[in-house]
């Protein structure tokens, strides 16, 4: 944000109106930044929640790791998240067309957080091994 704005050769009109633009830009990048905060806290509790239930011995076997639900052949199958590959149940899971596969609710809340904070980009685009980018190279392009 260390860019200055001139808006010397503009009108009073427009440079309210420019103004108005940069503020309200200012307030819904505040607003996604706490809305991905809150995704986040609530991903650190489910996982919290996911590893307890897990280490107890073979609970994921027969019930959802979200919801306890039990797992019953027709009525309530279970399905492997591509993710964290944990057992969940329809009501706790979604499919995925383009992976042709199951994401768990917790999974799905950490790619949109991934997506929405860049940490994708970070990860994939600027790794030591990515070719001709380097992390001063992303932060520069971070807003």
């Amino acid at each position: 944000m260390g860019r200055k704005l001139d808006l010397s050769k503009l009108t009073d009109e427009e440079a309210k109106h420019v103004w108005e633009v940069v503020q309200r830009d200012f307030d819904l990048r505040k607003k996604e930044e706490e809305r991905l905060e809150e995704l986040k806290c609530k991903i650190n509790q489910e996982s919290s929640k996911r590893e307890f239930l897990t280490n107890q011995s073979h609970l994921n076997e027969t019930h959802c790791v979200h919801c306890l639900q039990p797992f019953k052949f027709l009525l309530n199958s279970k399905r492997q998240c591509q993710d964290c590959h944990f057992y969940t149940c329809k009501n706790c899971s979604r499919y995925n067309k383009k992976e042709q596969g199951w994401v768990c609710d917790p999974c799905r809340l950490s790619r949109i957080v991934k997506i929405g904070s860049l940490e994708w980009y970070y990860e994939h685009c600027c790794s030591p091994s990515a070719v001709g980018c380097s992390r001063g190279t992303a932060a520069t392009l971070r807003f």
